[in-house]
């Protein structure tokens, strides 16, 4: 028995291993300069692509902030996808100056919505670039030109820098803070050794045929477009940039239930990814494809915060039972380390101490989310992720 146990032990420390290994050495790499080429010698067409489903609280200040970005009015286009939103929404949105495509799917999806959006832009209209927003996102003033300075003729896709625009609860800087490591170890790390970085859902840069290509290619009937994405252009070898000094200011999310149901659709996704690229991801592996062996590798990654409690918990059994192995502890110091040096500097705050408290909540949510799981979820059937209209004096 305790050879058995034994052999358990050292794969797990193997399979553990691998994932405080790789958060480790990707955010190590990330503290490493990195100079982003700038151009001023050409303005690019650029359209604003915003999904919108039954968002008729926040869309209208998402909109309003989009038009009164500094850019060239006539390279400037701003188009919301209206997804069962109300007809007066409709009007007061075309009011202020913005193309509104209306639709009303009866199993609505993000990639629908973004390919009915692309699709009414056919013909003169017709962009360089797509800037994906969510209806909750907003820029800085000048986000639009400094977008446009960065963009190269070599890399067709960019992830520009998803930041949190409220902290009005702990568990919305909670959520503000994972973010930010992913940032780090999956964007800019990445990037420091050559691979894409990952996407995230909204400030998304896509020049206009890459996007187009991309959406007519993948599930549309799926909720976790990003990964799909991110696999697709992986395949073919498409970069993804990572532009760390444009933001683009995203809600986070203040409640509990919110958190479960978007962590829910985000661990199925997960799940699914996982179960149709893991062979594809090992062949791809052998064929010299280190980018989509990587992103399949990141799938079977548990989640952060899963991840620390296992790993806190993995600890306090080695120490109950007087394992004479220091294993569990150091692997538990490393990772501390690791997201320690991963938090951006502006949570460095006394107030936010108080976020400790709400780790194990914000775990016990991700494990609700576990159970509350069913096969397929990720391809079958879309959850709305509640949003709030967040003031400008509560933001951050």
């Amino acid at each position: 028995m305790q050879v058995i146990w034994s052999y358990l032990e050292l794969v797990l420390l193997i399979l553990i291993g691998i994932q405080v290994f790789y958060s480790l050495i990707f955010a190590l790499v990330a503290h490493l300069p990195r100079k982003i080429k700038r151009q001023d010698q050409k303005q690019y067409k650029i359209t604003l692509l915003i999904p919108s489903y039954k968002e008729d609280v926040i869309i209208l200040q998402t909109a309003k902030q989009a038009l009164e970005l500094d850019y060239p009015a006539e390279l400037k286009h701003v188009v919301v996808g209206s997804d069962q939103m109300q007809p007066e929404t409709v009007e007061k949105l075309r009011a202020l100056g913005a193309e509104v495509v209306v639709m009303n799917f009866e199993h609505s999806t993000k990639s629908k919505n973004l390919l009915t959006q692309m699709q009414a832009q056919e013909g003169d209209k017709w962009p360089d670039y797509f800037l994906i927003l969510d209806a909750d996102n907003r820029m800085d003033k000048n986000g639009l030109l400094e977008t446009n300075a960065i963009i190269r003729e070599d890399i067709p896709v960019y992830q520009l820098h998803r930041t949190a625009k409220n902290d009005n609860t702990k568990l919305a800087v909670l959520d503000g803070i994972t973010e930010g490591i992913s940032n780090t170890i999956f964007r800019e790390g990445h990037r420091k050794l050559g691979l894409s970085s990952a996407l995230i859902g909204s400030g998304m840069l896509f020049e206009a045929a890459t996007l187009k290509e991309t959406l007519e290619n993948i599930n549309k009937d799926s909720a976790v477009e990003d990964k799909l994405f991110e696999f697709y252009l992986n395949e073919h070898r498409k970069t993804i940039d990572f532009i760390p000094h444009i933001p683009v200011y995203d809600e986070k999310v203040s409640q509990g239930k919110n958190f479960s149901n978007q962590r829910k659709r985000w661990i199925a996704g997960q799940f699914h990814a996982l179960r149709v690229f893991f062979f594809p991801g090992l062949i791809a592996l052998f064929k010299g494809n280190i980018g989509f062996f990587d992103k399949m590798l990141q799938m079977a990654l548990i989640p952060k915060l899963l991840f620390a409690l296992l790993l806190f918990i993995a600890a306090a059994l080695s120490f109950v039972f007087s394992s004479p192995h220091p294993y569990w502890y150091i692997y538990l110091g490393l990772y501390a380390f690791t997201l320690f040096i991963c938090i951006p500097r502006s949570y460095f705050k006394w107030k936010n101490l108080g976020i400790f408290i709400e780790i194990p909540k914000a775990a016990f949510y991700m494990l609700l989310a576990i159970t509350r799981i069913r096969k397929n979820q990720s391809v079958k059937q879309f959850e709305h992720t509640q949003k709030e209209f967040i003031a400008e004096d509560q933001e951050k």
